[in-house]
């Protein structure tokens, strides 16, 4: 929608039951796409849709993977996933679609990378 609330617009259209449950967006530092977690066959999976043409891609089908966080490359995704039987970090290459896990202790949630860092001349 614009700022000022008005237009607004249905990402993703909603068909009733469990399939069609999405939260957690964020949208790509572009501001191009927006990850998000959708519910596929029980389980949360990431996917981001392009809001230039609406396209969805799905970027994970392992394990059960939330809270998706832009990295600020615009490239990067941080997000939860229990692939490896308890809940770690990973990031994932969206280009490549190759992940790697980035913690190693039990019950880690709720990454979010932090905003690019101006550097500052002195």
């Amino acid at each position: 929608m614009d700022a000022d609330g008005t237009n607004p617009e249905l990402l993703s259209p909603y068909v009733f039951g469990e399939e069609s449950y999405q939260s957690n967006p964020d949208f790509s530092p572009d501001g191009r796409f927006v990850a998000y977690q959708a519910l596929v066959s029980g389980r949360f999976q990431l996917k981001i849709i392009n809001l230039r043409d609406r396209t969805v891609r799905q970027l994970t089908s392992e394990g059960r993977n939330e809270d998706p966080s832009w990295a600020p490359d615009g490239r990067h995704l941080v997000f939860t996933s229990d692939r490896t039987g308890t809940r770690q970090l990973w990031v994932l290459d969206v280009e490549t679609n190759v992940a790697r896990q980035l913690t190693r202790s039990g019950g880690t949630r709720f990454a979010a990378w932090s905003p690019r860092l101006a550097t500052v001349n002195r």
